[in-house]
């Protein structure tokens, strides 16, 4: 019955005066797209909780990262899920939050013994990471190749299979999928560093709903609402 009125909570649609069309990077466990095109998972969950909270309807749209960026970027009313705030993005949307935070953290399969003491020591080794995602922006920074895929599920499976290395990725989006996919044993194995990810809206979408969001997150954060998230 839960997911059944969670669908009925986010049916997709175009924004309205008091709504918005927020999009989501499917991730097993935390956004998951049922059978019916509804959306579920514990993101999906907390989202609900925010529509709750802000008095606004939210449309719960999933998209690969590469077509959300471009909807995002394009359609006024459209808000973005779990972005890193940067330099370089900051002018591009009107932000709210943060709704969560979470470490990047270096994954190796449960039998692996290799010590990792710096990120720098990733060099050498093969790594995959998620395209166009924050652990892929860092990386490049540090000047690490590594292989990117489309969806943390693919990497997750490469890590299991034993067709790479190590695994970086944010634990938010990580621990779920590790969780709901289940085979062979993962662990953490190095913590590199913490993001915080808010929502981030297309630039001409109204400011008074954006502040509402934000205002909303800042509330439900006191409630203890986005603990499981990483903020307390």
């Amino acid at each position: 019955m839960r997911r059944f009125l969670l669908s009925l909570a986010f049916v997709c649609g175009p924004a309205t005066a008091l709504g918005l069309n927020l999009v989501v990077f499917p991730n097993p466990g935390l956004f998951e797209v049922e059978a019916d095109q509804s959306i579920g998972g514990r993101g999906a969950v907390l989202l609900h909780k925010l529509a709750d909270v802000s008095g606004l309807t939210l449309n719960l749209q999933a998209m690969p990262i590469p077509r959300a960026l471009s909807t995002g970027a394009a359609t006024p009313g459209s808000c973005l899920v779990g972005m890193t705030r940067t330099p370089e993005r900051e002018a591009q949307f009107q932000w709210a939050g943060p709704l969560a935070s979470g470490a990047l953290v270096v994954y190796a399969r449960g039998d692996d013994t290799r010590l990792l003491q710096t990120p720098a020591d990733l060099r050498g080794h093969g790594v995959v990471v998620q395209r166009d995602s924050a652990p892929a922006a860092w990386l490049r920074q540090q000047g690490i190749t590594a292989q990117e895929v489309s969806q943390p599920v693919t990497a997750l499976r490469m890590l299991q299979a034993g067709r790479i290395d190590f695994w970086l990725a944010n634990e938010l989006s990580a621990a779920p999928a590790i969780q709901a996919e289940g085979g062979n044993a993962i662990k953490a194995h190095l913590v590199v560093m913490r993001i915080d990810a808010y929502i981030a809206c297309h630039p001409g979408t109204p400011a008074e709903l954006t502040a509402r969001l934000h205002q909303a997150l800042q509330k439900m954060r006191r409630q203890g609402d986005l603990a499981h998230f990483g903020l307390k």
